[in-house]
């Protein structure tokens, strides 16, 4: 993983602010880790531990996936997402706000999944499953809490450990794994880590954004084997160069996995 540390550093030398990536082979078990234990405003990134304790529910019968809700005014935030712009009272499944809350990172839809299963159960779950420094601590778009303190926390250590035990099923059966796979698939917001690669590439990832914060991680799947990737960046000047770092070290990481196979 040395060459492929040195292209990272390359191009992390052009950049301001501070960074946290960690790369893991998974057909050799080589790591690349560069600040990984660094702490970062989680942004959307939460919303995947949000996902998956929702199936830990799922999977022992306490939340039903098929299960109405009702999108309220009272519920209806910014931000990301659709749900804001659609007719009022509209009803929506679980599985469906799941969907909307990866692929769309819709606030919304993620305030009523936080809502539906509590913030301490993220946390339990989160802690018991090795994750060091996440924790969720606020619901999407109150600004409020977070200048108060309460802000949602990760590194790229704690969720290339999340993406690592969704893409292996280690802990639930491989039902819900899978279908967290396929929702994380179908990610519509392609402006990172995927941005340079080719469209047929298959990425199972999620993107966080907020003011001087650009992340984005999942799992890579090449002919070669699967890749977990994670990069978080913050303290950003503007956010572009967040998009651009991210994008170029996608690049990078898929040329040289793609290429020279390490």
């Amino acid at each position: 993983m040395e060459l492929l540390r040195r292209k990272i550093e390359d191009i992390l030398a052009s950049y301001t602010g501070r960074w946290g990536i960690v790369i893991i082979n998974k057909s050799t078990g080589k790591v690349l880790k560069i600040n990984p234990d660094m702490v970062f405003p989680a942004a959307s990134m939460i919303k995947v531990s949000i996902m998956y304790e929702i199936m830990k529910q799922a999977a022992v019968g306490s939340i039903d996936l098929d299960a109405s809700l009702v999108v309220t005014n009272d519920v209806r935030v910014g931000g990301a997402g659709i749900l804001q712009e659609l007719r009022p009272d509209i009803t929506m499944t679980v599985i469906e706000l799941i969907t909307l809350m990866i692929v769309l990172s819709d606030n919304t839809a993620t305030n009523m999944l936080i809502d539906l299963i509590g913030m301490d159960a993220v946390n339990r779950t989160m802690t018991d499953l090795g994750l060091k420094s996440t924790v969720l601590r606020r619901q999407m778009m109150d600004f409020e809490a977070a200048q108060a303190g309460k802000e949602n926390h990760t590194t790229a250590e704690d969720l290339a450990l999340l993406f690592g035990i969704i893409e292996s099923h280690q802990k639930l059966s491989p039902e819900y794994g899978t279908l967290m796979l396929d929702i994380l698939k179908r990610q519509q917001v392609r402006d990172k880590l995927p941005f340079y690669l080719p469209e047929e590439t298959v990425l199972a990832n999620k993107t966080g954004t907020l003011t001087g914060v650009e992340h984005d991680g999942g799992i890579l799947f090449l002919p070669s084997g699967s890749y977990i990737i994670s990069i978080l960046t913050a303290d950003l000047e503007v956010n572009y160069q967040g998009l651009q770092l991210v994008a170029s070290i996608g690049k990078v990481i898929y040329d040289h996995f793609y290429l020279e196979e390490e």
